[in-house]
Formats: C-alpha cells, sequence, structure tokens
C-alpha cells in the first residue's frame, strides 16, 4: 500500500486495479496528481470556464444546469494541455485499454454549488462522432474534493460488456435521455457503486460503461477535468458532436497528430 505522499504511476498501478477495470467498466486511482499540480490545474480550469464557457446543457424555462463545461481545453490553454497530455494520466490509460490510444479531446465541467441537479444516465459511446471504440475511455479528474453530496460519478459495473443489441444508439442529433429501464432492461436489477474522489484523484471508466452523477448539495463547486483518449485506429463516423470534425469524410482515420496525437504506456 502506497503512503499518502506517494502518487500513483503507470509502473506502480497495482495490476488488480487493471484486472478491475476491464472487469468492471470503470476505475478509481488515488493520488495520481499532486497538490501543486491540484492548484495549478484548477486555477487553469476557473479561468477558461470564466472567459470561455461555451456550452450549457438544460436551462430550459430557466432551470438549473446540471454540467456547465468548455470543450476543448487542451487546445486552449498550455497548463491544460499539460495534464490531458500527463504522462501519469497517459500511461495509466494505457495500461488500462490494453492498446495504443490518441487524445480525443478533453474539457472542464462544473456543477455548480446548491443549484446543479443530477446528471441523467448515459455512456459516452453514444454521442460520439467516431466508429472503433473497442477500447476507448474518459479519465474524470478531480480538480477539488468530489464527495457524494457534490456530485461524483456513480457506476453500473459490467455495463461495458453488454451485448450491441442492448447498447445506446449512435447519436446524431441532441435527443433527450430516456428511463433508465429504458436505455437497459436490466438496470433495476443491477447494482451501482458511487465513486466519491479527493482532489487529484481519477476515475477511468470505457466509453460503454453507464454511468451518472448527484446534484451538488454543498457549497462549492464542482471542477473536474474530462479527457477522452480513443483507440489509435478510430474513424470519423459523423454524430452529435462533431463540430470539429463535420469537415471529414465518414471512415476517415482521427490520425492527425495535430488534433489526436498518439499517447502510449
Amino acid at each position: 500500500m502506497a503512503s499518502p505522499r506517494e502518487l500513483t504511476t503507470p509502473a506502480t498501478l497495482p495490476e488488480e486495479s487493471v484486472r478491475r477495470y476491464r472487469e468492471d467498466g470503470f476505475v478509481h486511482v488515488p493520488r495520481l496528481l499532486s497538490p501543486e499540480e491540484v492548484t495549478l490545474y484548477r486555477t487553469a480550469a476557473e479561468n477558461i470556464l470564466a472567459r470561455d464557457m461555451e456550452v450549457w446543457e438544460g436551462g430550459e424555462d430557466g432551470a438549473a444546469v446540471e454540467v456547465n463545461y468548455t470543450t476543448q481545453v487542451w487546445r486552449k490553454d498550455e497548463s491544460l494541455r499539460g495534464l490531458a497530455l500527463h504522462p501519469a494520466l497517459t500511461g495509466i490509460a494505457a495500461r488500462l485499454a490494453g492498446v495504443p490510444l490518441r487524445l480525443y479531446s478533453s474539457e472542464v465541467l462544473v456543477k455548480e454549488p446548491k443549484v446543479a441537479p443530477p446528471t441523467l444516465l448515459h455512456d459516452d459511446e453514444a454521442g460520439l462522432p467516431m466508429d472503433g471504440l473497442e477500447h476507448t475511455l474518459t479519465a474524470w479528474v478531480a480538480l477539488v474534493d468530489v464527495p457524494v453530496e457534490r456530485g461524483c460519478l456513480s457506476y453500473i459495473p459490467g455495463s461495458h460488456l453488454r451485448a450491441d443489441a442492448e447498447r445506446l444508439r449512435h447519436m446524431t442529433s441532441f435527443e433527450q435521455f430516456r428511463e433508465p429501464d429504458e436505455i437497459w432492461p436490466d438496470f433495476p436489477w443491477r447494482p451501482r457503486v458511487t465513486v466519491p474522489l479527493r482532489a487529484g484523484d481519477v476515475a477511468f471508466h470505457h466509453c460503454r460503461t453507464l454511468h451518472w452523477a448527484g446534484g451538488n448539495e454543498t457549497g462549492t463547486r464542482r471542477v473536474g477535468h474530462g479527457v477522452i483518449y480513443m483507440d489509435a485506429g478510430t474513424t470519423y463516423l459523423p454524430g452529435v458532436m462533431d463540430q470539429y470534425l463535420a469537415h471529414l469524410e465518414p471512415g476517415r482515420p482521427l490520425d492527425d497528430p495535430r488534433f489526436f496525437p498518439l499517447v502510449t504506456g
């Protein structure tokens, strides 16, 4: 067991964590970032939110939004580029996936205190404009402490292994999420695991893992940095979140190193 001051690295990540990730579709990796790094990246995240909040989810009829976020922050801020390409983050992602990966995107996500409602059940695959996602995964980096009351993520273990017929369909336009048992009929009988994080911890989950987040009931913003690493051989498939890719022909490999740099373990 690592001491409280030791950070988790790709070399020290237990093989048990890799096994759990592949079986469950998610894993909590503690102490990936130092306190100094957390301060650096949190400051950069707050700054980019202040100047470049570009998308809001929900908010109809004046209702509070689930998540405010700013997309592709690794292209907009040098510090946040450093986080998306942090060798501990990319190295652990590559160990979990077991294959070469490319950086697809990174975004800063914030749940505002007292008002942000829960994030609905979903998986990431349905909204991604790409094909060939066998190993694509998200790293959710906590930049503040995220206890249950602040809206940490919950997961359904093994949901990434559900049959093709049970998976969410590829989205080509924004759609309202259905009821959980419509998304997956087995949902009501599946165990759910909630994963609170301390600042500097990271939760990794497969793009097909069903997950959601609670509301923020505390007086502190929930600030995180979500990074998607995709299979190195992924190709473009038009979808809902393709504002940066719509100029490409369907089936085109997403392999331009300027926009999708290769990351390895």
